[in-house]
């Protein structure tokens, strides 16, 4: 990753934590706005941007395999 992509990447996390953060003030039964609802919207896209499907591919397999870990982690919990 480069200092322009971690940079951007930072940016990034900064205003998902921001989202969250006022999300996170109303009453969890308060529908979204559509200001708000573009705002997930644009950091969506903005990092779908920045990843090739190599790297999706790469996210998404790391994702199932740890799923996956867990999951038989709690059926041997079971056992």
């Amino acid at each position: 990753m480069t200092w322009e992509e971690r940079k951007l990447y930072q940016e990034g996390r900064s205003r998902l934590q921001d989202l969250r953060e006022r999300l996170g003030e109303g009453s969890s039964e308060d529908s979204l706005s559509r200001g708000e609802a573009l705002e997930i919207l644009d950091l969506l896209e903005m990092f779908a941007d920045r990843m090739s499907p190599e790297r999706w591919d790469r996210a998404l397999e790391a994702i199932a395999n740890e799923a996956a870990r867990r999951a038989d982690m709690l059926v041997a919990r079971r056992n």
